[in-house]
């Protein structure tokens, strides 16, 4: 039987291989891996996937010299650097060695198609949250009108949280705002599951604030990326508060941006914003005020034009009603003045009778009628009993005579 060492068939597939293929190949694969060494190689990991399962998989590299120019022209291009996790249009060659198997080595890269691929990746993201309902749902949630409770979800080191932060607090009306920070990482692979932290903190105490705010500050295009993830738009869109965002770019808006409550450009956008919600509301409490106190001062006035309506009316029945108060009065008077009259004149007179029935009982007078009395003991001997012997004191008009009782006849 013919055989052959594997030395000798890896070389023949070589050959083979250079013999039968083109130079190069356009193939469409999705970076799984990718790293760089230090001398400027990159190193990849090529696939294609299916729903379930990878269905072709291929090493891959970028000599260094080719590198910086695809890199480079690459990132231009697309605003993104290569990196694992997006589909890129490759200029390839096959290569083959007895020792390291097949690879590829890029020769160029159409960024082209990788734009393409983002847009429409970006635009089946939308469709499917709109097919579901999230694209509009925390856009229903209403504003509220005082917006002074405010969880800020944003890396608190991050440049356009202190702008929002200092804008918040120097504004220039002087309003209170009551702020919570709850710290997420805001660009790379960890960012949907940090922020998706941070909106579950705050659903189990929604009560506690008004609106959501997720702020970042400025950057290069590519840390927008994880902004377009469907698993981070939905998030925000199920949020329980209204949600307000300030990415900090001015390209098109990110998905997150589109499902959210409201979306401005910067953080100090937002933060002028949430100022002008509670100024609006103020402005609305003043201008109430006003027609309150205009409505109240007209009132006031009719009221007033009314009631001196009714003074007027009042005055004149008063002084009608006083003047006959007065005339009855005037004959009351007159009534008791005479009923009083001849009440003091009968009292009068009998005063005198008594007065003179007082005379004719006066001892003095009794005294010069011819009368007496006789006392014992400074009391009349009428009251007491006399006894021979007793002192006697007896007093008429003009004397008073003294005795001793030598007898006594019993009548």
């Amino acid at each position: 039987m013919a055989h052959m060492s594997l030395y000798e068939l890896n070389s023949l597939i070589k050959s083979e291989l250079q013999n039968s293929m083109a130079p190069s190949y356009w193939v469409i694969a999705e970076i799984s891996e990718l790293r760089e060494n230090v001398k400027g190689h990159c190193y990849m990991e090529l696939v294609e996937k299916e729903p379930n399962f990878i269905q072709a998989k291929i090493r891959a590299n970028i000599w260094a010299y080719t590198y910086r120019t695809i890199k480079q022209q690459f990132n231009q291009a697309t605003g993104s650097p290569l990196k694992a996790g997006i589909k890129v249009l490759f200029n390839v060659s096959i290569n083959f060695h007895e020792v390291y198997g097949m690879s590829l080595t890029v020769n160029n890269i159409d960024p082209n198609f990788t734009i393409g691929e983002k847009t429409k990746q970006r635009e089946e993201t939308i469709k499917k949250l709109r097919e579901e309902g999230y694209l509009e749902l925390n856009k229903a949630l209403p504003l509220p009108l005082v917006p002074q409770r405010l969880a800020i979800i944003s890396s608190s080191t991050a440049a356009g949280y202190g702008d929002f932060m200092d804008q918040l607090s120097n504004n220039a009306q002087q309003y209170d705002f009551k702020t919570e920070t709850f710290n997420a990482v805001m660009q790379g692979n960890e960012t949907e599951e940090s922020i998706g932290k941070a909106l579950a903190n705050i659903k189990e105490r929604s009560s506690e604030f008004d609106l959501i705010v997720i702020i970042r500050g400025g950057g290069a295009q590519t840390d927008l990326d994880s902004f377009d993830a469907y698993g981070l738009a939905k998030l925000i869109a199920a949020a329980p508060l209204p949600v307000l965002t300030g990415i900090g770019h001015e390209r098109d808006e990110t998905i997150a941006d589109l499902v959210a409550n409201t979306s401005l450009k910067t953080p100090t956008a937002v933060a002028e914003f949430i100022i002008n919600g509670v100024d609006s509301f103020y402005n609305s409490i003043y201008e109430l005020n006003i027609r309150l106190e205009r409505g109240i001062r007209d009132k006031f006035s009719r009221a007033k034009d009314q009631l001196s309506h009714q003074g007027h009316r009042l005055e004149r029945a008063g002084s009608t009603y006083l003047k006959q108060a007065d005339n009855l009065l005037r004959d009351k008077v007159h009534m008791l003045k005479f009923a009083s009259k001849a009440k003091v004149e009968k009292q009068r007179n009998s005063l005198d009778n008594l007065q003179n029935k007082i005379k004719l009982i006066d001892p003095e007078n009794v005294f010069k009628r011819g009368y007496s009395i006789t006392l014992k003991n400074g009391r009349s001997i009428n009251n007491q009993e006399v006894m021979v012997g007793d002192n006697l004191v007896t007093k008429n008009h003009q004397n008073t005579i003294k005795s001793k009782v030598t007898d006594i006849e019993n009548e």
